[in-house]
């Protein structure tokens, strides 16, 4: 089944723009959605993860401030970073140092999240979102200019 997404502007910054995945049909994006379902039953998480990512916009999206997730190949990373504890995980794909997609989570209770159904599956939907993104900036439908994602910013994955 294939999905139709658009990579969604949600905040423009001077140092990291936040984007995140807004699939076609549904009323708030992948990001929206993690804020919804966690904010009431994990409130200090969610604080503290908008706390990294205030700091991460005013001083920059260096690699010390995430964990790595996903595989070699791709950008997706995980907020918190090892330095803190949350049981949640938002999991996001990092381009660059300037532009942040941030995707959807969830409560971290695996010692990997291959073995958790749904944080599998975000990540593996960031994955191929990060596929189709790189795809895209070697044909340069998609052109990375400072903390701007210009371009064809929708597009479909195969979902599974």
């Amino acid at each position: 089944m294939e999905r139709n997404l658009l990579i969604e502007l949600l905040e423009d910054g001077e140092k990291v723009s936040l984007y995140s995945p807004h699939f076609e049909g549904e009323e708030y994006s992948e990001f929206e959605k993690f804020l919804l379902t966690n904010k009431d039953t994990y409130p200090n998480d969610v604080k503290q993860l908008v706390y990294r990512l205030d700091i991460i916009k005013r001083d920059g999206a260096e690699d010390r401030h995430f964990r790595y997730e996903g595989t070699k190949r791709d950008r997706v990373m995980a907020l918190p970073s090892h330095l803190e504890t949350t049981s949640l995980r938002l999991y996001l794909i990092n381009i660059q140092a300037k532009i942040l997609i941030l995707g959807n989570g969830g409560l971290k209770t695996t010692a990997t999240y291959q073995q958790d159904e749904n944080l599998n599956r975000q990540v593996k939907t960031l994955q191929k979102i990060d596929i189709e993104l790189k795809r895209r900036e070697n044909e340069e439908v998609i052109v990375v200019k400072g903390t701007e994602l210009l371009g064809e910013l929708s597009f479909s994955i195969k979902e599974d």
